[in-house]
């Protein structure tokens, strides 16, 4: 039996000599959602040492996540109708990086609102950096090879969520925070780049899109199984959103506050390593809304058993189980919405999907810092059970439809 690298590795159209497409494809979606994830670390050092505080980082970072569920449908639908989605989505992320570093020239320089603005632009474009690319994973791998297409494009995920805030403290610490938002921008350029150069497959590529702007929330609201794990993922994001205010104050509550990164950086290691087993034996697509759902209950089980026991580095072990599961659960999350939506609406269900989570992971973050007094243990219990809920509804919800989308796509009626 060959090894899970060995496996992965073989993932046929895609990787063929006719331009190494996938590769192609992860090196440049790598590069701008480390620009995405890095910006949440450093709008909030960066107006720390720019106005001296941090409250204004906040709000920087809410301005930049919170348009992502109003633009989803549209950077959706105009990618959906477009011959050419690569540009389209590459002058999205171009528009990001740019916009990102934009406040190193206003913030302390010009009225405050026209930061919010920019920032506000820049969210805007988001989705085209999470759903808007992991759409276009099914014609790069080709048939047969979607599943583990997307296992890597979570891999993706995990990577940039640890290289993107390591950049920014690197950066900042060695130059200035101005700099690590800077390189982070520089980071979106390339991959703007990446992604417009990318073809897809002929038969991607030439086929007409002529679906309606905001059918892709139509099809999600009309099929049961689509709206479950849409309704589902999203619920179970408001507590997850709120995983790096848990671990701050569980380090905190052990006295050591530095140990924070080392539970967010086994969460990170737990999913990687869950990615890379599902690209190894991928589920079949059919199975992937039950997977999606189930694998949600599963992340947030070992997070309320942390919240029954007192040693940091047993917790860090229970973080690491629960991230174990993540990379399941996304990879089985963009094989269900690929193969429950139609070509011609896919990027609109995409993007609407990954909108709503980080809405409802923003939203989090607000939840546990109300709830910043309680006693670290019924905080972790608040972000387990938000995902155990969540999942296990959707899991029953599923069952009642076992068959709905099953079998062939959703048209774009």
């Amino acid at each position: 039996m060959s090894s899970p690298v060995e496996q992965v590795t073989e993932l046929g159209p895609g990787t063929g000599p006719d331009g190494a497409r996938l590769p192609h494809y992860l090196v440049a979606a790598l590069l701008a959602r480390t620009a995405d994830e890095g910006a949440r670390v450093a709008l909030v050092i960066f107006a720390l040492d720019r106005t001296g505080s941090a409250a204004v980082g906040g709000t920087l970072v809410a301005t930049l996540l919170l348009p992502h569920v109003v633009a989803a449908p549209l950077v959706g639908g105009l990618v959906d109708r477009s011959r050419r989605p690569t540009v389209v989505l590459a002058a999205a992320i171009a528009v990001f990086a740019g916009a990102l570093a934009a406040p190193v020239a206003l913030l302390g320089h010009a009225p405050l609102w026209q930061t919010y603005l920019v920032l506000a632009i820049a969210g805007c474009c988001g989705p085209a950096l999470t759903g808007g690319l992991t759409s276009q994973l099914a014609a790069l791998a080709g048939p047969g090879h979607e599943a583990r297409a997307f296992a890597l494009d979570s891999l993706s995920y995990n990577v940039a969520g640890v290289v993107g805030p390591a950049t920014v403290g690197l950066v900042a610490a060695s130059a200035s925070p101005s700099t690590a938002t800077l390189a982070l921008a520089v980071a979106g350029g390339f991959g703007a780049l990446g992604v417009a150069s990318l073809r897809l497959p002929a038969s991607a590529a030439e086929q007409t899109r002529a679906g309606p702007l905001f059918q892709g929330a139509r099809a999600i609201v009309r099929n049961p199984a689509l709206r479950t794990i849409t309704l589902a993922t999203s619920v179970g994001q408001l507590g997850l959103g709120g995983m790096a205010v848990v671990a701050t104050t569980l380090a905190a509550a052990a006295h050591q506050p530095s140990r924070a990164g080392l539970l967010l950086s086994a969460t990170a290691g737990g999913a990687f390593v869950g990615s890379l087993l599902w690209a190894w034996r991928p589920l079949p697509a059919s199975r992937a809304p039950g997977v999606a759902v189930w694998a949600m209950v599963a992340v947030g089980v070992p997070l309320a058993l942390a919240a029954a026991v007192y040693s940091l580095p047993l917790a860090a072990a229970l973080f690491a189980l629960s991230g174990l599961f993540t990379g399941p659960f996304a990879a089985a999350l963009f094989l269900a919405r690929s193969h429950l939506a139609a070509e011609a609406i896919r990027t609109q269900v995409f993007t609407i999907g990954a909108g709503l989570k980080v809405a409802a992971s923003a939203i989090g973050v607000g939840l546990l810092g109300l709830a910043t007094d309680l006693p670290a243990s019924a905080q972790l219990l608040v972000v387990a059970a938000f995902p155990i809920v969540a999942g296990m509804a959707g899991g029953v919800l599923l069952r009642r439809h076992p068959r709905a989308g099953v079998g062939g796509h959703i048209g774009a009626c």
